[in-house]
Formats: C-alpha cells, sequence, structure tokens
C-alpha cells in the first residue's frame, strides 16, 4: 500500500434522511453495528453512498479508501468493501471499540481504545498487542509503537518483521 485517503463523513438526523439521501445513488452497502441509533453515510469517489448505522458512544465512523478498497471502522466493526465490484469483501469485529486507522510503512494498523492490530489487505488479522489501560499518547516508528495510557503506564511494542 502506498498511502490512504480519508473520506469524509456525512452524519444524517435519522434513517430515513440517510436513505433520502442515498436516493437515486448506488448504494455500496449498508453497515449496522449492533444498537444503531445513529445514522450517515460516507461518500465514494464514484458518488456512491456507504450508509452506516451505529450505536452513538461518541466516536463518529471513519473510513479510508486504499486504491479501489475502502475500509470503515465503526464502534466494534471494522469492514473492507471493494469499490470496483460493489460488494464488502471481509469484516473483522475488533478487540475493542475503532478509534482510528494508522498507516505505518507498507502495512495498515488500527487502534481501538486499548491496542493495536496490524491489518492485513485482504482483511486478515496480522498481529495484536492489548496494553494494561486506555491509551492516551503513542508514537509509532518504522519499528515499534511507544506509549502511554491514562493510568500512567508505559508500553513499547516491537512491529513484526514482514518477509
Amino acid at each position: 500500500m502506498t498511502g490512504f485517503d480519508i473520506l469524509k463523513w456525512v452524519p444524517c438526523d435519522s434513517r430515513s434522511d440517510m436513505e433520502a439521501g442515498a436516493f437515486g445513488e448506488k448504494v455500496v452497502g449498508t453497515l449496522l453495528t449492533s444498537d444503531a441509533n445513529t445514522w450517515g453515510y460516507f461518500q465514494t469517489p464514484g458518488g456512491g453512498h456507504l450508509n452506516i448505522g451505529y450505536a452513538n458512544i461518541g466516536l463518529v465512523p471513519q473510513a479510508v479508501l486504499v486504491g479501489h478498497r475502502m475500509l470503515v471502522g465503526a464502534n466494534e466493526c471494522l469492514v473492507g468493501y471493494d469499490l470496483s465490484v460493489g460488494a464488502q469483501y471481509f469484516s473483522y469485529r475488533m478487540p475493542l471499540v475503532f478509534h482510528e486507522f494508522i498507516y505505518a510503512g507498507d502495512s495498515l494498523i488500527v487502534r481501538d481504545e486499548m491496542g493495536f492490530v496490524g491489518i492485513a489487505p485482504t482483511g486478515s488479522e496480522l498481529w495484536k498487542f492489548v496494553t494494561e489501560g486506555v491509551i492516551e499518547s503513542y508514537t509509532i516508528t518504522s519499528s515499534e509503537i511507544i506509549g502511554k495510557t491514562t493510568e500512567g503506564s508505559s508500553f513499547s511494542f516491537e512491529l513484526p518483521v514482514r518477509g
């Protein structure tokens, strides 16, 4: 992977408002997390919509575009869509609540509130590192992740070398 583009989230007032916003547009898919009570969509570069219903716990869904693939993180879900064929190609349940996508070299790393997961282009888990508390801050170098938790504990994790 050479990089990714973050896609813009468009919030909606209701499920029917979200569906009306996609009227006449191609709907790539619909992602519903457990206890969905908040609605919105990501618009794809080709003009399609990916509709999302999620439980509002204070974190807005995020999506990145890597070539013709769109990866979406919302609540406990990480889902990949292949936009060239208009279909979901993987679904992964996060250990905890998804927080952000991190690009490091040729790997995609996703972060939840207490750890990091390396994700292959196919959507499979390559590795996982969980901290002893909620992550407050971190730094990623080409070889490691270093940081501290909200409780003041430090952590350090060596990134696996891919051959």
